[in-house]
């Protein structure tokens, strides 16, 4: 099963102004100052970002999620003058903070008439607001002894556990070298360290690679610290008006492949594909199972008492789904050999889709891919593309 859950709150906090506030803002930023002497006045900034996790919990706890994976996925919007080698990584926040309503462009006027930034919610120093509450993020003598924090040249920039504690490491990172500048970084000792009770969920901290050795001539190999640029990275926030929230992508698996005396499908023949059950319209809040039905396109006549066209036949335990948006044609649940398996019982082949993680009043289609063989010497490989589409509503 592959399932998505959308950002409940996010923010970028600046190095080079303590107290901006930037909750609503549309994207999220990966920035990088450095002055001309490149050694002094470095400024940068960090991502804030917490997603929900109580359905998740729930479906843990009661057996129908095991052995599962978490992976953070940011979306770009902008991307300019990267290194061409340069990492990620994303830590486990150990303070609580506020999202606040502010945008980094907008500004409002001050008691004495000054034109200012939104101060309240969470910036660089402050977790929740420099007037109303004021309380600051540690920069020294951290609590408990497995949390830290670092900055280059402005004490604050968030506080996050570190290192490994019960067998549990919480640096979870991502190298690009050469490649898209999506980030998707796993993230699973950090979410099962938040459902088993450890510690609570205040969200992740993303910012640039401690020790990623990009130049093997640096000594000094922070590229938050170090004289490199590396370049500015932009992301799609929470509050983006497009389809590419950030997400934390859900990966389980959930197959059952059981013929119950069917007949298999011989994909060396030209077949159709296609959903059995299908519906116009689903609910954001359902749970579906999609029957998908195999056959020949061309049967071979014969004599029976059933239709060639109504005899259910099953396809290999090697096939999978993948759902596509059907308004911009990007796949947005991936073929995967252990979360998008294609089941199979005694009525034929199947999956199950939890319809919460789809946005509403848009419409969706399947592709399908069929092997035959090993995932290793595939001897044949089918791919169909369903004319079904369907929406999901509120």
């Amino acid at each position: 099963m592959y399932y998505s859950i959308t950002a409940k709150k996010d923010a970028t906090i600046y190095e080079r102004s303590e107290s901006l506030n930037s909750g609503i803002d549309e994207i999220l930023e990966i920035q990088k100052v450095v002055s001309a002497s490149s050694t002094a006045d470095i400024l940068n900034s960090r991502i804030l970002i917490k997603f929900p996790l109580g359905e998740i919990s729930r479906s843990v706890v009661n057996g129908s999620i095991t052995n599962a994976t978490y992976s953070l996925c940011l979306y770009t919007v902008q991307a300019k003058g990267l290194a061409y080698k340069y990492g990620l990584e994303a830590y486990p926040v150990s303070q609580s903070w506020e999202m606040g309503k502010g945008r980094t462009q907008t500004k409002k006027l001050s008691n004495s008439g000054a034109l200012v930034f939104e101060e309240e919610g969470v910036s660089w120093k402050y977790r929740d607001g420099k007037e109303y509450f004021g309380n600051t993020w540690a920069t020294e003598s951290y609590s408990p002894g497995n949390t830290t924090g670092s900055f280059a040249t402005i004490g604050g920039g968030g506080t996050w556990f570190t290192g490994s504690v019960n067998n549990i490491v919480y640096t979870c990172a991502q190298d690009f070298d050469y490649e898209q500048t999506d980030v998707k970084i796993n993230v699973t000792p950090i979410v099962e360290d938040w459902l088993n009770g450890t510690n609570p969920n205040e969200g992740f901290i993303v910012f640039r690679k401690n020790a990623h050795q990009s130049h093997p001539s640096d000594i000094e190999t922070n590229e938050e610290k170090n004289g490199r640029p590396y370049g500015h990275l932009q992301y799609f926030s929470t509050e983006t008006h497009t389809v590419y929230q950030p997400k934390l992508a859900v990966t389980w698996p959930d197959s059952s492949f059981n013929t119950g005396g069917l007949s298999p499908l011989d994909i060396a023949k030209d077949n159709i594909v296609y959903v059995k059950n299908k519906r116009k319209n689903y609910n954001k809040d359902s749970r579906e199972r999609f029957r998908i039905v195999g056959r020949e396109k061309y049967p071979t006549k014969t004599y029976d008492t059933v239709s060639a066209e109504l005899a259910v036949k099953y396809m290999p335990s090697t096939s999978y789904y993948a759902v596509k948006d059907m308004t911009t044609d990007e796949i947005v649940i991936p073929f995967n050999t252990s979360s998008t398996v294609i089941s199979c019982d005694s009525q034929g082949n199947y999956f199950d889709l939890w319809m919460k993680q789809f946005y509403a009043e848009r419409r969706y289609g399947f592709v399908f891919k069929v092997i035959s063989g090993s995932l290793e010497s595939p001897t044949i490989q089918r791919y169909y593309n369903s004319d079904y589409t369907f929406k999901v509503v509120r």
